[in-house]
């Protein structure tokens, strides 16, 4: 099923562009937009938790020594290949 949004001149502009330059459709390139758009805001968000996790200095000390505890067992049972 297929949507129709409006954009701006602008964005119009720039979807032109890069649909000349990659060949791609505006439709994979308005996907490929959202989908990075996504990770960078998640990547914010988790960045802006452990920002608030470091000032609380029991919290963070807290999660050090879990990272600790744990930094052992990613390979136990497991052989190298």
């Amino acid at each position: 099923m297929a949507l129709t949004a409006r954009i701006s001149p602008v964005s119009d502009h720039i979807i032109e562009e890069l649909v000349s330059t990659t060949g791609k459709s505006k439709v994979d390139i308005i996907e490929e937009a959202l989908k990075s758009y996504r990770f960078h805001e998640r990547m914010r968000l988790l960045n802006e938790e452990y920002e608030r996790l470091q000032k609380d200095k029991k919290a963070w000390a807290e999660e050090l020594e879990e990272r600790k505890e744990l930094e052992g067992t990613l390979l136990d049972g497991l052989e190298e290949y």
